[in-house]
Parts: structure tokens; C-alpha cells; sequence
């Protein structure tokens, strides 16, 4: 699982708990996380509820992750080491 994959997972399970939906319902979950994601404002303040604050900050992050630039992302990579050289291949 990536990390983009790893974050929207952790959204999904949190608005699955303040929602009180159910978690196994993944069509459902699916739609408000894009919802949520698309709906985010990050200029608006954090919320005073400890759930909705982890919820912003997810969002903050799994957006900022998101939206990074190929070139800082293939840079991410490679200090985790996830990128080979095409010599490495033989």
C-alpha cells in the first residue's frame, strides 16, 4: 500500500467513525472521502473536535501528498530508496 493509499485508508476509517457509518461499506465510504477531499479548505481553521481536527490534518496531508509535483515526489522515492537506477535492472 502507498502512502497516498495508506492516508485516504486512515480517512475513510475516521469519517467511518464520526459518521457512524459502516466501515465494510466501501462504495459509500469511497464517495464521502472524495467529498471530504474535494470539500477540504485548508485555509479554514482547525476544528475544535479532536476527531475533526485528525480528520483536517489527514486531509491537509493526504492532499499536500497529493498534489506534490512529480519531481519533489520521484526525490521522496528515492531518499526511501524506492527508485533504481536502470543499471540496477541487470
Amino acid at each position: 500500500m502507498t502512502e497516498l493509499e495508506t492516508k485516504r485508508a486512515a480517512i475513510a476509517e475516521l469519517i467511518a467513525r464520526i459518521e457512524g457509518l459502516d466501515p465494510r461499506d466501501r462504495s459509500v465510504l469511497d464517495e464521502r472521502v472524495d467529498l471530504a477531499v474535494e470539500r477540504f479548505d485548508p485555509g479554514a481553521p482547525e476544528p475544535s473536535d479532536p476527531a475533526r481536527a485528525d480528520l483536517h490534518r489527514l486531509i491537509r496531508d493526504f492532499r499536500d501528498l497529493r498534489d506534490l509535483p512529480a519531481d519533489r515526489n520521484n526525490v521522496r522515492l528515492a531518499e526511501k530508496g524506492e527508485v533504481f537506477a536502470p543499471e540496477d535492472d541487470a
